[in-house]
């Protein structure tokens, strides 16, 4: 699925928001923030705590209690730290509370408020008496920060990385700074690190073998750019991306529509597509003889995803990323071994 932006405010709008903002943090509803939870030993020397991204540097004072995320994707870094955000932002799947399957355990029965992926509602954010507010994987502007700061420290996407390409080690390491978590976050990262190494190895077939990430959406073809997070994660199992892709997807969406002409860009030695075969974008690709007469049609070397495994891939959080190992490499890996006979849950004949 395209990451599209979300829809930007109207002048006037954003006038009348600047105002209501305003009273609220001035005393309407700010005076009634809770109290910071004491802090151990760890947290208490993490703090203050300074967090460089796009627009400059925020610091936080103190161990944060209510963390408000307007990322799409942020929620997997806090819960694997043991936090819970007061608020979550959609992104897509309209999974309950805006948490995925491989973060249910650690939400636990927490209901946070979840934010709509369309226009950020600033009286809403206000509301929630945020005592820091995330946006790593917003896409967040520099009016939707300066409005977002004026009710409560906020930190945006790191800078030169585009609004779609944050890596999953640094907003793991962005969290641990954020929660005083630093030790833990550093243990995550090296512990899941460890392990994509380990399935490389595993799977040594992976290793230098061709890939694009496309997706059917809305009856337009996309190729992702290799510099998104999913993309990344492609890399590090040891596959590779074409310079031509490259350079069609660098642009600001990091991706590029493709027209059916241009099928060959597919033609690769495993095809990882968005959508499940049942969804009728890929029935009308598989349909067109225009892709069914290549190479990676004929041979199947294609990976089939659909809403929970591309969201494991797109989220390629700490926590969906065992996912991804577990469920999608080996798809990957049968797509890639020469025999058109291999089949696996992801993969679609």
């Amino acid at each position: 699925m395209p990451a599209n932006r979300p829809r930007r405010l109207t002048t006037r709008l954003i006038a009348a928001t600047l105002l209501l903002v305003t009273l609220v943090t001035s005393g309407c509803a700010g005076g009634e923030v809770d109290p910071a939870e004491p802090a151990s030993a760890s947290s208490g020397a993490a703090f203050p705590a300074t967090l460089t991204h796009a627009f400059g540097t925020t610091t936080i004072a103190a161990k944060p209690t209510r963390i408000v995320v307007v990322g799409l994707k942020e929620q997997d870094y806090f819960l694997a730290l043991g936090e819970v955000p007061v608020a979550i932002r959609d992104w897509y799947g309209a999974m309950p509370n805006a948490v995925w399957p491989w973060a249910r355990e650690q939400l636990g029965d927490a209901k946070p408020e979840v934010l709509a992926r369309a226009e950020l509602d600033y009286e809403q954010i206000a509301a929630l008496r945020p005592d820091v507010i995330v946006g790593l994987s917003s896409g967040m502007t520099q009016q939707e920060y300066d409005l977002l700061t004026k009710i409560a420290p906020t930190v945006a996407q790191p800078e030169g990385d585009g609004s779609w390409a944050v890596t999953w080690q640094q907003m793991t390491r962005a969290a641990g700074q954020i929660t005083g978590r630093n030790a833990e976050a550093e243990a995550l990262v090296a512990e899941l690190e460890q392990r994509i190494a380990s399935v490389t190895e595993t799977h040594p077939a992976l290793k230098g073998a061709s890939t694009v990430f496309a997706s059917t959406y809305e009856g337009q073809y996309y190729l992702f750019s290799p510099e998104t997070t999913a993309s990344k994660v492609l890399l590090d199992l040891g596959l590779t991306m074409s310079p031509e892709v490259t350079t069609l997807t660098d642009n600001a969406n990091q991706s590029a529509t493709i027209s059916r002409e241009r099928f060959d860009l597919v033609d690769v030695d495993v095809a990882v597509w968005s959508e499940a075969t049942t969804d009728p974008g890929v029935t009308s690709l598989l349909g067109d003889p225009l892709y069914t007469r290549l190479e990676v049609r004929a041979q199947h070397r294609e990976v089939f995803l659909g809403t929970e495994a591309n969201g494991a891939l797109a989220f390629s959080s700490v926590l969906s990323l065992p996912y991804v190992l577990d469920k999608i490499v080996p798809a990957l890996a049968a797509a890639v071994d020469g025999d058109p006979a291999t089949d696996s849950e992801y993969s679609a004949k």
